[in-house]
């Protein structure tokens, strides 16, 4: 079996910015909406009330709940994780009705510290796929989770859980929109697709009512039983908060502490309220950059430039290629003044996308689309991380309550007209979410569900300024009413604090190993604001010795990139940084690496070599080719009869030569053997 040369990061600059979608651990957030605010796909809600526990002397829910063991749907090498199903009632209030199995992932900590309260992930959406990502999850939140168990498990509906409510009608649909400028025949398309979804799983059997949030926080409670924990820690983040504070509600004797993570209090309304917070959070980023001096200095007048940019795109569509980092599909897409500002409010869940947002909403104000195309692959890579009859089923069942499409009308009407969805009145009156929530057909989730959680269970809320969703003010409203509550405000985070925000992970780990003090992290007092991604010299580079006697090198790495050894990594200067290094050596011979590389790199046709030169201490083949048919690579591979030797590096084109003398020929001269 060959080895792997390359590491994950090689994986990454081939995308330039990294997607947050099933494979990472930000799919704790749920998938950014579709770019036509008039079909936003909900993020959070809750549902039913539950009746009054049921009086059966035979058949109990609590006798229902069990744990089967199966094997687990992804790779691992950790022979600590347990995986299988939780089977439970389709409805808590009938435990002699039909079951359903819940997929569940348990990473087992065996170190003597072990606590026994573990960390249950309540994720995103609602209908966030979770499980089959379970690794990267554990590898990201390890430091918050610490000497725990770690509970990973797909909600009912959802992912691998049995069944799941998938809807590939709606899927296939939005990718045939991307092309489509005109929203009024988008919301139709839509509509039309959902319902076909809604009809086939309700002809597969499947009681659409009964998925739900407050069945949701009830298997929340299952799960804790037929695992065997006396008391949990939950984690939840965006629609997993709506969740956990539902579990708070309904079954707090399970609970020993609760961290929400950009947190929808259950009193609002995400279809009504987001066309008002999606704009201020835009607002608020033209302003950050309007108060920096360097960010208004490069990219002057930003809101006004923003806006011009809108009614000329939603007056004279673009069109452009996106391409999906996942899969490597590429959309013809129109790119309308709308889709400029539903992308950009999808962006806006990434806090290490926001720097570049500035540069991007300048370069479409001047007809230059390659880094917004770039940008809005990212939110496209995540139309398919949820399972989107669960997101209907939630969403139709509580959202709505008491509000009303004049509500929504009246949000509309008092937003600049460029923020608002170009959608006409009856098309949203006739397609939109009132209209597919009455269509939908699930019970209404009894009214009393939109009333603030009151409780003392110890809670860390954590926001972040820029979230477009769940702003920081619904963290303090939510903390109100929770008596032993903490709440932290990231200045230059978006909405997916936990996954994209170090200091976060820090203070919640510090937060569930003392619940009852606020915690005391050292991170939080450096927190600052944006800093905004401006052209400028480039970051100082600096050489250190770096040696393997394992692979038998030793050479030079620069110093201060990221990745998993220093002799493999990356810049990471800003968001789209593509500055790569890799020094390697193994046991094979020259024409072996040569083709071992190219395989995995994909690169065709094979280059050839430019040149064969001694430079230090070997006679290198030099070769030089394009990544993404636009970023310079240059490598050169050597042999010595024992082994052979090679350095990657990847660039861009305005810094390719001073990294080339900086770096490449350095590390190409210092390579040695150890033998």
């Amino acid at each position: 079996m060959k080895n792997k040369i390359l590491f994950a990061l090689l994986i990454a600059i081939s995308t330039v910015v990294a997607c947050s979608g099933t494979t990472s651990p930000a799919a704790v957030i749920p998938p950014t909406p579709p770019a036509t605010p008039t079909m936003v796909i909900p993020e959070p809600t809750a549902t039913p009330k539950p009746a009054a526990t049921s009086t059966s002397t035979t058949v109990t829910a609590q006798s229902v709940y069990k744990f089967e063991e199966g094997g687990c749907p992804f790779k691992t090498t950790n022979p600590n994780v347990q995986c299988g199903y939780v089977v439970v009632p389709e409805d808590h209030n009938n435990p002699s009705g039909p079951i359903i199995r819940l997929a569940v992932a348990v990473l087992k900590n065996t170190s003597s510290a072990r606590r026994p309260d573990p960390v249950i992930l309540l994720a995103g959406g609602p209908g966030e796929k979770a499980v089959a990502s379970t690794p990267g999850f554990a590898a990201l939140l390890a430091p918050m989770v610490g000497e725990r168990d770690f509970i990973v498990f797909d909600q009912r509906g959802v992912g691998l859980s049995k069944p799941a409510l998938e809807c590939p009608e709606w899927l296939q649909r939005i990718y045939e929109l991307l092309n489509e400028p005109n929203p009024d025949i988008k919301a139709q398309a839509i509509f039309e697709s959902l319902m076909v979804c809604r009809e086939r799983l309700a002809r597969e059997g499947i009681n659409l009512s009964a998925y739900n949030t407050v069945q949701n926080a009830a298997d929340v409670n299952a799960i804790r039983i037929a695992l065997g924990y006396d008391k949990l820690n939950l984690f939840g983040g965006s629609y997993g908060t709506l969740l956990a504070q539902a579990v708070m509600r309904d079954h707090p004797q399970g609970i020993r502490s609760v961290v929400l993570a950009s947190v929808l209090p259950l009193e609002k309304s995400f279809f009504v309220d987001v066309s008002t917070t999606a704009a201020k959070s835009v607002t608020k980023l033209t302003d950050a950059c309007a108060g920096n001096n360097a960010c208004n200095t490069e990219y002057p007048d930003l809101k006004n430039v923003l806006f011009k940019t809108i009614e000329r795109l939603n007056a004279n569509p673009a069109t452009i290629t996106v391409t999906n980092p996942v899969d490597g599909k590429s959309y013809k897409t129109a790119l309308t003044g709308e889709a400029v500002f539903g992308n950009l409010t999808g962006l806006l869940y990434q806090t290490n996308l926001i720097p570049i947002l500035p540069r991007a909403i300048y370069d479409v104000s001047k007809g230059d689309y390659a880094l917004i195309a770039q940008l809005m692959g990212v939110n496209i890579a995540n139309y398919g991380a949820t399972s989107r009859g669960m997101t209907y089923s939630v969403f139709c069942a509580d959202d709505l309550i008491g509000r009303t499409l004049q509500d929504y009308d009246d949000n509309r009407k008092a937003l600049p007209p460029q923020l608002v969805g170009q959608a006409s009145t009856q098309a949203i009156a006739k397609y939109g979410p009132f209209a597919t929530c009455e269509s939908w057909k699930v019970k209404s989730a009894d009214p009393s569900v939109k009333k603030p959680v009151v409780s003392d269970i110890p809670t860390l809320i954590l926001e972040g300024a820029f979230d477009p969703v769940t702003p920081p003010e619904y963290g303090e409203l939510v903390a109100k009413n929770l008596r032993n509550s903490y709440v932290y405000t990231f200045p230059n985070a978006g909405h997916n604090v936990i996954t994209t925000v170090e200091c976060g992970r820090q203070v919640a780990r510090a937060f569930y190993d003392n619940p009852n003090s606020a915690p005391q992290v050292a991170c939080t007092a450096k927190m600052s604001g944006v800093v905004f991604d401006v052209p400028g010299e480039a970051p100082k580079l600096t050489l250190k010795p770096y040696s393997d006697p394992k692979r038998g090198f030793s050479g030079v790495v620069p110093e201060g990139w990221k990745g998993s050894d220093p002799s493999n990594a990356m810049r990471g200067s800003s968001a789209l940084d593509v500055a790569y290094f890799v020094l390697e050596a193994q046991r094979t011979t020259a024409a072996g690496m040569f083709n071992d590389l190219m395989s995995q790199l994909r690169v065709d046709p094979l280059p050839k070599p430019i040149n064969r030169a001694k430079v230090g201490n070997f006679t290198w083949d030099f070769y030089t080719f394009q990544r993404q048919g636009k970023y310079p690579a240059d490598l050169v591979i050597a042999e010595d009869g024992k082994q052979a030797y090679f350095v990657y590096m990847v660039s861009s084109k305005e810094e390719h030569d001073a990294l080339y003398e900086q770096l490449f020929i350095p590390a190409v001269k210092a390579m040695m053997s150890l033998e």
